[in-house]
């Protein structure tokens, strides 16, 4: 996702879009997962996880670590938060707040982008590789095109 951002900020850059923050809501929408989750003996949710979520934790986690970092300012710190707490993009999909800045609305196009073409990746290379479609995704409500030669995706 920092790559894609990176690229995204490169191509709008003539409108003033803040690489930094981009980037590092790029790297950082997701931080609060590593407490979310209990790895221990397999994936689930930790209780602090089912009760808090992974975007409330990252932000926390944020507050955290930039209280160490000395005269950081004021408006990046805030405008890396709401890049945690938006990066859903409503607040059905569980965002707190929808993206109130264009990098905090990329970042929720990215990160959409990122999910569904890794999800897509992920069911194609369960189907059959001598097929030219998938079975029907339920989801996405579709078949997809898989071609000729399914390994080159």
């Amino acid at each position: 996702m920092a790559r894609l951002a990176d690229k995204i900020a490169e191509h709008y850059q003539y409108i003033g879009i803040d690489r930094d923050i981009l980037i590092t809501g790029a790297i950082l929408h997701d931080i609060g997962k590593i407490s979310e989750f209990d790895y221990k003996v397999k994936i689930d949710y930790s209780d602090e996880g089912r009760l808090l979520n992974h975007i409330v934790i990252g932000v926390q986690m944020i507050e955290e670590k930039l209280k160490n970092i000395k005269n950081f300012p004021d408006e990046q710190a805030l405008l890396i938060k709401h890049m945690i707490v938006s990066h859903h993009g409503t607040r059905e999909f569980g965002s707190p707040e929808p993206p109130k800045t264009i990098e905090a609305v990329l970042l929720n196009y990215i990160d959409e982008i990122d999910s569904k073409v890794n999800g897509i990746r992920e069911f194609i290379a369960k189907e059959n590789p001598g097929e030219k479609w998938t079975s029907f995704h339920r989801l996405l409500e579709r078949f997809f095109y898989i071609g000729k030669n399914k390994e080159d995706l």
